[in-house]
């Protein structure tokens, strides 16, 4: 979820005015203050993210007032048990599925927050090993909920569940001048369950529900010329 930015506090910039002896008029003159700026607040740009195992990422941090000093600041993982690993600039990298906090701190400042990290299991590889399986061939569209998202496949990630346990994913193709995102659902059962499609965006760090879900039959559902529509 993103965080609204608080807007910073005013600054005032003394100006002491002289009298200049023999002058009828007034001058004026900038005191400058050399001494560093501290940080009154700081906040990272996102309380929660998700990752794909292997895929990296970077947080913003946010100080008040913007023309803080030193901006530099530590990273510790709370609990993490392997999660995430995080260098020293502050980049993610998901090394395992779980959940754990990513908290920061300002070095001069003290001041301090914290990030809920979730990783997934990579959705870009299915081992074959139940014995049935189900084609789909699908017509995603996301236009409806994710405008700068709809139709680029480099950019999501689309993957088939029944029970909670990923039995498949989505690979995007071309045939024919026709570009369709066909699914190979496996199971180990010839027809039981229902499948449902979940989405990752890598690049907005969030996981959701598909609207669409299916009876898995072991047989093919659709073709180029009749796809079927699976939206957000």
């Amino acid at each position: 979820m993103n965080r609204l930015h608080i807007p910073a506090l005013r600054k005032l910039i003394p100006v002491v005015f002289s009298l200049c002896l023999g002058m009828s008029a007034f001058t004026s003159c900038e005191i400058y203050n050399d001494e560093p700026i501290e940080a009154l607040w700081m906040q990272l740009d996102r309380d929660s993210i998700v990752l794909m195992m292997g895929d990296t990422c970077r947080l913003s941090m946010w100080f008040d007032p913007d023309t803080v000093t030193n901006v530099s600041a530590f990273w510790e993982v709370v609990d993490s048990g392997g999660v995430i690993n995080v260098l020293d600039n502050g980049e993610i990298i998901a090394t395992q599925p779980g959940e754990t906090d990513l908290r920061v701190v300002a070095t001069n400042s003290r001041l301090e927050d914290t990030c809920h990290v979730t990783v997934i299991e990579d959705w870009r590889e299915m081992y074959d090993t139940y014995p049935y399986d189900m084609l789909v061939y699908a017509d995603v569209d996301f236009r409806n909920a994710f405008q700068q998202y709809h139709n680029d496949a480099k950019n999501m990630r689309i993957a088939a569940f029944i029970d909670g346990e990923m039995r498949g994913f989505g690979e995007v193709r071309t045939d024919h001048g026709i570009t369709y995102t066909l699914f190979r659902i496996w199971h180990y059962r010839p027809r039981s369950g229902v499948v449902n499609f979940r989405y990752y965006l890598p690049y907005e760090l969030i996981t959701g529900e598909l609207e669409y879900e299916m009876y898995f039959d072991g047989e093919v559902h659709g073709s180029l010329n009749n796809l079927i529509p699976i939206k957000k």
